[in-house]
């Protein structure tokens, strides 16, 4: 007898229960509501694996060009002390940076050979985590009111379905110190997954207008520098992130 296909049966049925009740907080045309499956790790390896450029692991990459920017801003900005989050560790340029600045560092990937990379640095405050951003692992892994700045470049560029792309927001504004930011750039903004293998829909590509309709959902604020965008807690914004 198998004795994981109770726990498997379980599982279904709680994630079907949970798209049942699920009713979306904001609507910029998605079609794909629940993808049906808990986001894992190795969700988009096909992609990676059919790609000549790469998708996913970047540890050997200098940071791409909206990567970069957000570097430059960093460089100039005072964050002494602080707590940051860092969204797709790439090649830990974003750790290099800081580190002796910041107060600590966490950063997530999907990437095996970037969270190998990251943590072989060895890098004092620095963490890196094997983990999915739309998964219920990342929504567990840190403490409420946890980071006075998350970086992503790529907010919904790998979004699955509304569902989890909700769930990773909910899971920012729960992240976020009351005078905390997230930080992303337009060009990863304009960009999502398109090679033929585990696609995401394009309405993932955000602009201006649809990242202050996501945010506005949230209690946040969107402030533009140029080619960046920060958001914040509106003023007097109550905490909306769902429990």
């Amino acid at each position: 007898m198998n004795d994981s296909a109770p726990a498997a049966a379980a599982s279904a049925a709680a994630a079907h229960s949970a798209s049942l009740s699920f009713r979306p907080r904001f609507d910029i045309g998605a079609a794909r509501i629940d993808c049906g499956h808990e986001p894992r790790v190795d969700t988009h390896e096909a992609a990676d694996q059919h790609a000549s450029w790469p998708v996913l692991d970047y540890s050997e990459c200098e940071p791409t060009e909206d990567q970069a920017a957000i570097n430059r801003w960093l460089a100039s900005a005072d964050l002494r002390g602080r707590d940051i989050l860092h969204v797709g560790t790439g090649n830990s340029s974003v750790a290099r940076l800081l580190a002796g600045t910041a107060r600590r560092i966490e950063s997530v990937t999907v990437a095996r050979n970037e969270w190998q990379h990251g943590n072989a640095l060895k890098l004092r405050d620095y963490r890196v985590h094997l983990l999915n951003k739309h998964s219920q692992a990342f929504a567990e892994q840190f403490e409420a009111a946890s980071f006075d700045a998350i970086l992503d470049n790529n907010l919904a560029s790998f979004g699955c379905c509304q569902r989890h792309v909700e769930r990773y927001f909910e899971t920012l504004v729960r992240l976020l110190k009351p005078d905390g930011f997230v930080l992303t750039h337009w060009l990863g903004m304009q960009w999502t997954l398109d090679i033929g293998v585990d696609d995401v829909e394009p309405v993932w590509r955000l602009d201006a207008g649809k990242l202050r309709a996501i945010a506005s959902a949230y209690g946040l604020a969107v402030e533009r520098q140029d080619e960046l965008f920060f958001l914040r807690r509106a003023r007097g914004a109550a905490a909306v992130a769902r429990s």
